[in-house]
């Protein structure tokens, strides 16, 4: 009873060390009292520029780029003598200044005209032209409102106070709520494509948050590649909903934390996220006892890695290493004072192949940054807006996320992307692709 009450101590003890440091927890969540992160040492330094820093400075337009031009002649008279100035040949100082000019709706009325067969006495209108939407909101619109949302995390309440305050334009939440299910269904047929050709990648990164659709409890799941970034939102966390996102039977190689719901993967295909490592090893070295000593010293191997990572060291030099954390993991597995570190450690020692895939392929990135980068955009929207309400909240999460994700990885403008794909919608045109003209010709050509 004893020794049960004091390992029961011990992981409630635990519990309240438990931060972003140890554990998947978000910085956010540590709390007012927790200790600063670690920083750099102080150079000593003064603050700004250094002498000799040449500076940054933006370049000035051409004449002809510029809208207008407005002439300063200099004083008649000197304020400091009162002497005559003279205008003479001297370089003249150029200053522009940027405007943003009044924003206003462009608003265009359709008369559709009404006829009458003199047949059948039917009564008919004149049809819209291609292109143009059965509601209020033209492409452009659309697009802004698609862009406000799924790039800068404006809930809908924000958007059209937006349109209101800077456009003149003014509709309802449910008129906004409309937009978003007519740029989700405008992204469709491109986003499934992107999924389709990143499941063909060599490489692919994948992460899973969660998400509150009304009173039930989603996952929004990711997978990344260097150019592109699919999302799916998914009721489950488990093991069909990553085979629903990754595919039956993975191509190439799962870039992943240690989650359970990626335990299908063979180690061969599958590399486990050292960033991740580290914080498991920084729990377990807050242990007493031997457990607490393998801790300490696993983590001081995982700064090791990522050093010689950074310093370029070939895969040869990590022989070492390897030799060393091997030792450690099994000592720890052995062990017997605490099951928990002798758990997560066998475990390890299982996934053995899937921590050093990063050492053969150096398109194998050692932890799943790319994939946590992708899923920030949508954490800070979820801590702004909190939930979504109808399956069309949710098509917009997954189709506008990759669009976004995607455009900023490829570096495209994300509002002339998404003008250009409302617009295609509308005109019942292809969209434009999501996926970059050389990946697509690199499949086909495979």
């Amino acid at each position: 009873m004893i020794a049960s009450l004091l390992e029961r101590l011990a992981r409630l003890e635990e519990q309240l060390k438990v931060n972003s440091r140890n554990s998947s927890k978000p910085p956010s969540g540590d709390g007012p009292g927790a200790l600063p992160r670690k920083t750099r040492k102080k150079s000593g330094r003064s603050l700004g520029g250094q002498a000799g820093h040449k500076g940054s400075f933006r370049a000035m337009l051409a004449p002809d780029e510029v809208d207008r031009q407005v002439h300063c002649a200099p004083p008649e008279a000197c304020p400091n003598c009162g002497a005559a100035v003279v205008p003479d040949e001297g370089q003249p100082i150029r200053h522009q200044v940027f405007e943003v000019p009044a924003l206003t709706a462009e608003i265009t009325e359709y008369v559709r005209e009404r006829g009458c067969c003199t047949g059948c006495g039917h009564r008919h209108h004149g049809a819209l032209p291609t292109g143009v939407p059965r509601g209020q909101l033209g492409p452009r619109a659309l697009a802004l409102v698609g862009t406000l949302a799924g790039q800068f995390h404006l809930s809908q309440a924000k958007v059209r106070d937006l349109l209101g305050q800077v456009m003149g334009v003014r509709f309802s939440l449910g008129a906004i709520s409309q937009a978003h299910g007519h740029v989700a269904q405008a992204l469709a047929a491109p986003v499934r494509e992107l999924h389709l050709e990143i499941a063909r990648a060599p490489v692919r990164h994948a992460d899973e948050t969660s998400h509150q659709s009304h009173t039930s409890l989603m996952w929004l799941w990711a997978q990344v590649t260097p150019w592109g970034a699919g999302f799916r939102v998914d009721p489950s966390r488990g093991k069909l909903a990553a085979q629903a996102l990754l595919g039956k039977e993975p191509q190439g190689m799962i870039v992943s934390d240690r989650y359970a719901g990626y335990a299908w993967i063979d180690s061969s295909q599958r590399q486990v996220c050292w960033s991740h490592l580290l914080r498991d090893f920084a729990r377990i070295g807050l242990r007493q006892g031997l457990p607490g000593r393998i801790g300490r010293r696993l983590e001081a191997y995982g700064f090791t890695l990522f050093r010689w990572r950074g310093a370029g060291a070939p895969a040869a030099h990590y022989g070492w290493l390897q030799k060393r954390i091997r030792t450690q993991l099994q000592a720890a597995a052995d062990q017997s004072s605490c099951s928990r570190t002798a758990k997560t450690c066998r475990n390890l020692l299982a996934l053995w192949p899937a921590l050093w895939h990063f050492l053969d392929d150096p398109a194998v990135a050692p932890t799943n940054n790319a994939a946590e980068r992708a899923l920030r955009g949508f954490v800070i929207r979820r801590k702004l807006s909190y939930f979504t309400r109808s399956g069309r909240g949710l098509r917009f999460i997954e189709h506008t996320f990759s669009a976004v994700q995607t455009c900023r990885l490829q570096g495209r403008n994300v509002f002339d992307y998404m003008t250009q794909a409302l617009s295609a919608w509308l005109a019942g045109t292809s969209p434009p692709s999501l996926v970059p003209e050389e990946i697509r010709a690199q499949h086909a050509a495979a």
